[in-house]
Parts: C-alpha cells; structure tokens; sequence
C-alpha cells in the first residue's frame, strides 16, 4: 500500500518550530474536513456552529467551544450536520515539539506511548469538567498568541502545549498499556489502501468490483465496509471525491467546465451538474462566478 497518496505532506510552520493554526469556516460542500492523515497531532476546536467530527472508526458531533484531539498517524474527517454551518480553529503540530535532543523522563513516561498509541487519551473534550476547561482555554491562547505573534510567543505557545497534557495526563487514568484494537486497526489500513486508490486515480474509471478486489472482498462485503467506515457508499465517495477535485479546478483555472467535468472522472457531462448541484447547492458556472467575482 502506498500510504504517501492518502497522507497530507504539507509542513506545518517553521522546521524550526513545526507547528500551525488554520482557521476554516464551513463551505457549501458536504464534507467539511476531507478524510486524510499526517505524522502531526492536532487539536481542532468549533468556533461556531457544530459538525460530526470522524477520528479513525469513532464518531463525535462537537458544539461550538469543543475540540478533538487527533494523535499522530490517525485518519480523521468533519462532516456537516444537517444544515449547520461550523467554523473551526485546526492547530497541528509536529510530536517533536514534545521531545528533547535526550531521550527524558517525559519521552519514556508520557509521550511516546501517546505517538506509539501505546496509550490513549480522550479524543472529544467537551469542557464539562474543569480540566476539560483548562485544556480549550489553552488551545485558545495558542490560537491567540499564534495569531497576535507577540515578543516570546513561541516560549508561551511550547509551554501551553506541555500544560495541555498535563492537564489530561493529570485528571485521566490512563493506561500505559497497549490499547490498540487490532481488528480496528486492520480495517483502518484496508480502508487507507482503497481511499489511495480513489486519490490516485479518480479521474479514470474505477468500478465497484475493482475496488473491492484491491483488498480481496466481495463487492457485496465491500460495500457494506465502506459504508461502515465512511458513511458513504462507494460511488457517493467517488463522485463526491471528484466533485471536490473539479472545484478545485474551477477556483484556479479557466478551463472549460466541460473539459473540467471530464478530467475530474465523469464521462456524462448532464450527471456532473446533477452531481455538482447535489454537493455543492449550485452550478459550476455559479459557483465560479462566486469564486471570480470581485
């Protein structure tokens, strides 16, 4: 399996300080955070608004004022609830920021069970107790201090991250032993094979049977997997996928629309504005205008 097609390779900051905020606010298409994967861990917070945040097989819907935790390597999406739009901060940050140059006490006790998943912490912090609180008003101020850049913000920023897994290794039994769900595990990297797949090749032809063959199921197996794992069928996938590839074509060329639907995987230029409309609330030559306009 070739893990680089589904893994995000952007850098995050600085290599000398490998961390950054991003800020998104909710579009009109359905997902609203793609599902991918990096080496980073990352914390995302609702601003405003809610969505279904997926982190590997479970499911949390997070309000406004609730973060996620996402630990390194793990698969993670957003979709959108109903017709709630959601604003929200991702602040992703390389796991050598927790290491020093010597392997140390805190490597050995806390950290590199965390990156090896060797233990777990809790992944939807609601801010019901008051460690809970603790950790969301730490994720603000690096937000804040990220944002502002004031003189030492990268000392107070480093900082906040070391009180963040205090705060959770402090108030949570956490085992150190491994919990690591093999069975889970194995479907994770299954479906990682398949969504590689998809990336790599969208804009060609790509059957039901074909998909399921790369990871030796039957189509009927296959499709009832992938509907467990990623709350869609495979052609729903599919289309959405390619649908999210031509917007990105429609925002940054002047290509044809026609050709755009055909370089994007559809062969029937009628089912890709049947399918753009659906994701999208609109026509390709709408949504371009409101992406050229001004």
């Amino acid at each position: 399996m070739d893990k680089r097609l589904l893994k995000e390779n952007k850098i995050h900051g600085d290599p000398l300080f490998p961390l950054q905020i991003y800020f998104r606010d909710s579009v009109c298409i359905e997902n609203i955070l793609d599902c991918h994967w990096h080496d980073e861990m990352e914390f995302l917070m609702v601003i405003e608004g809610k969505a279904m945040f997926q982190v590997e097989t479970s499911y949390y819907e997070v309000n406004a004022g609730e973060a996620v935790f996402v630990n390194s390597g793990e698969i993670h999406a957003a979709y959108r609830i109903e017709d709630f739009s959601c604003t929200y901060t991702a602040f992703v940050f390389n796991t050598s920021i927790l290491c020093n140059n010597d392997y140390d006490l805190l490597q050995e006790k806390y950290f590199d069970p965390l990156i090896k998943r060797q233990c777990s912490i809790p992944v939807h912090i609601k801010g019901t107790d008051a460690w809970e609180k603790k950790v969301l008003s730490l994720i603000s101020e690096i937000t804040e201090k990220c944002t502002v850049k004031p003189e030492a913000y990268e000392i107070f920023i480093k900082s906040y991250i070391f009180n963040i897994f205090a705060e959770i290794f402090s108030n949570n039994k956490i085992s150190l032993s491994s919990n690591t769900n093999g069975k889970d595990n194995y479907k994770l990297e299954r479906l990682k094979t398949v969504l590689s797949y998809i990336y790599d090749n969208y804009n060609k032809k790509i059957t039901i049977n074909e998909l399921a063959s790369i990871i030796n199921m039957s189509e009927g197996h296959f499709c009832r997997f992938f509907k467990q794992m990623m709350r869609k069928t495979p052609i729903e996938y599919l289309n959405y996928y390619r649908i999210c590839e031509a917007r990105k074509e429609l925002h940054s060329s002047d290509k044809k629309i026609f050709l755009i639907a055909m370089d994007s995987g559809f062969d029937n230029f009628g089912y890709f504005i049947n399918m753009f409309k659906r994701y999208v609330n609109c026509t390709p030559s709408e949504y371009r205008k409101m992406n050229t306009e001004g």
